[in-house]
């Protein structure tokens, strides 16, 4: 095992408004020595919700806009529009 390292992966969402900020921490131990290293990533979304997304696509000229729950395990928003 010498040299290996192992992983541990996980995020935090802190919602503040209409802001949801998130951090993706990897926790990173050294199977060799023991030595343990945390790094973290950090970003900050603007969240609205499906309905409001749904919409303002309609409003940027998008047809046929509509929701798939069941193709990805979470929702899938699409619309078409000419170029």
């Amino acid at each position: 095992m010498q040299g290996q390292s192992r992983y541990l992966l996980f995020q935090v969402w802190d919602f503040e408004d209409r802001y949801c900020n998130i951090t993706i921490f990897f926790v990173e131990e050294n199977m060799a020595n023991g030595e343990v290293k945390t790094h973290a990533m950090r970003s900050r979304y603007y969240a609205i919700s499906t309905s409001t997304l749904l919409r303002l696509m309609t409003e940027a000229g998008f047809k046929d806009v509509r929701q798939l729950d069941d193709a990805f395990y979470q929702p899938v928003l699409i619309g078409t529009k000419r170029a």
